[in-house]
Parts: C-alpha cells; structure tokens; sequence
C-alpha cells in the first residue's frame, strides 16, 4: 500500500512531500507533513480513518461539525471526535486548519478527497 508518488498539494510548500496512500488510487487519501512517522506506517490510521467516516451517514457526523458565523454562507469545521485508533484527531491552523493525526512524538496531515474538512 505504500506510495511512491510525490505531490505538492494546493498550499502545501514543496517541502512538505504528500503521499499517496492507496496504488492505484481509489480513495485519495494522502498524507504529508511527516514528523517522526513513515508514509508506511500514517497511511493505514489516515485509511481507517477514511473507511470508517465513509462507511455510514452517522460516522461523518461523529466526526465533526460545522460553525456557520452567518445564514447562507460557507462555514468552520471543528472536530467532534478527538480520537481515532489510539491517535490524537486536531484541526491545526487558521481558518479551517490542517487535520492532523498525533501520537506521542509523530504527526502527520491528511489530506485528500474528504481533508480538509468541507463546511459549505
């Protein structure tokens, strides 16, 4: 399952190489901003994770909601779910954050097709 692929996402320095999690791809999940953790080992939680919210309506819910500061405008995500699979879940950055997976001394970004998280 380990990519081998480099990209540089929208907004992400070229040095912060992003991961493609799935060969070929099927989910678009990718990972980037490695700290202290290989691509082999944030590829499977950040897949879980995906799998997990997309396996029923009530999962996505569960995992975060949306702040609208006004009527008919896009709004801010934030994080219902604090944990996943012995990782920390965070929202790092403003204004809508990078989702971040922690453990210990390793982190990494997720994103993809369902990151960073979407409040229209």
């Amino acid at each position: 399952m380990l990519v081998g692929s480099v990209l540089w996402p929208a907004g992400a320095s070229a040095s912060s190489r992003t991961y493609e999690c799935q060969k070929p791809v099927r989910t678009g999940v990718e990972v980037y901003g490695l700290r202290n953790v290989s691509s082999t080992r944030a590829c499977p939680p950040a897949l879980a994770l995906y799998a997990w919210e997309n396996s029923s309506e009530a999962h996505a819910k569960a995992l975060y909601g949306c702040h609208y500061p006004m009527a008919n405008t896009a709004g801010y995500p934030y994080l219902k779910l604090h944990s996943f699979h012995g990782w920390k879940l965070s929202l790092l950055g403003k204004p809508y954050g990078s989702f971040t997976m922690t453990r210990g001394a390793s982190s990494f970004h997720v994103g993809g097709t369902d990151f960073p998280l979407n409040c229209t």
